[in-house]
């Protein structure tokens, strides 16, 4: 691990958690709630600001942000005031602890639309051959680097994915695969090998799902970025949808940490930054799901309270309400230590 790798790091989730802090902010302030401190990092505070009713500091641990909202501990009426979080109505609070939500999403709609307009890397429907192996069915069939693979065995390869499953289903047997090299389309036959050299795989090529860019008009890019910010935001709420079934029926889930996403990080920054760009709307994205899980220390644990208020009529205890975002809190922690356990070991 290099400084500029960490540092690229720490930029990354001060943006994303600084952004989300940023979404309760501007929402306590609209709603007419005192925020008694908006802070860049973490605490020990070097330096702070006040204005009006706001102290703006900056603090030493240059990680993320946070907002004290007054009466965000549990004030009542005839204590905390008008201007107390504890007092407002159930949407308010709502709305204000959703906000965080909000301004992630807002961050990955505002980077989608940018890459739009200067042009974000989408699948051609081609999957490029990066290597051939030596004496493989694929150098034998006359396949070159920075050949398009169209398809196999009459069935279009789109992605890298597609062109593996495709190529297991015809093993052993003779094969047209249809290739674009030098702008000229061409098939050749060859037979995927049912044993191959170890590192190899049947046909002896390493692939990826071949780009390009696609550029659309500035005045376009807002509804085309939302458009596919809500599409990107769907696709991770049926995954965690899926991965929280797989679950509970028993089966292996994959999933990441802080080491996951450092690893990552650097990797989409080797592709240049329009490739990191969108790997951090990505990940903003993915707060937004996280968040709004409805785990106690959580944002979506805090909703979770305000419901059972609107249910019982009254607000849980204070001294319950601590309890219960402690006792998340502890249970997150042990989450993310077994998480990037696995994570070292898949990474490094």
């Amino acid at each position: 691990m290099d400084i500029l790798s960490f540092i690229r790091f720490i930029l990354l989730l001060s943006v994303l958690i600084f952004v989300h802090e940023g979404g309760h902010f501007l929402f306590a302030k609209l709603f007419g709630v005192a925020v008694e401190e908006f802070g860049f990092g973490i605490p020990p505070r070097v330096i702070g600001k006040k204005i009006k009713d706001t102290i703006y500091s900056l603090n030493l641990l240059p990680i993320g942000g946070f907002v004290r909202l007054k009466g965000e501990a549990g004030e009542t009426l005839g204590f905390g005031g008008a201007d107390s979080f504890a007092i407002q109505s159930k949407i308010k609070r709502v709305l204000i602890i959703a906000a965080g939500a909000f301004g992630n999403f807002a961050l990955a709609w505002l980077v989608f639309s940018v890459l739009l307009v200067v042009g974000t890397p989408v699948s051609s429907g081609k999957v490029l051959v990066v290597e051939v192996s030596g004496g493989s069915p694929a150098q034998e069939a006359g396949i070159l680097p920075g050949d398009l693979i169209l398809s196999l065995g009459g069935q279009k390869a789109e992605t890298a994915k597609a062109l593996t499953d495709l190529t297991n289903q015809n093993l052993g047997a003779p094969t047209v695969v249809e290739i674009e090299s030098l702008g000229e389309l061409k098939s050749v036959t060859l037979v995927p090998r049912l044993d191959p050299p170890s590192g190899e795989g049947s046909l002896g090529v390493l692939v990826q799902t071949a780009t390009e860019d696609r550029v659309v008009p500035w005045w376009r890019a807002p509804l085309e970025g939302f458009t596919e910010t809500a599409r990107t935001l769907g696709a991770m709420v049926q995954g965690f949808a899926k991965a929280v079934g797989d679950l509970v029926r028993g089966e292996d889930v994959q999933v990441g940490g802080p080491v996951a996403i450092f690893a990552l990080s650097e990797m989409f920054a080797d592709g240049g930054f329009k490739s990191f760009a969108s790997f951090m709307a990505i990940h903003s994205l993915n707060l937004v799901v996280v968040n709004l899980i409805p785990i106690p220390a959580l944002d979506g644990g805090r909703i979770l309270f305000i419901a059972l208020e609107a249910i019982r009529g009254k607000k849980l205890s204070t001294r319950t309400e601590h309890l219960a975002n402690s006792l998340g809190f502890a249970f997150l922690i042990l989450v993310i230590i077994l998480i990037s356990i696995g994570d070292v070991r898949t990474f490094f």
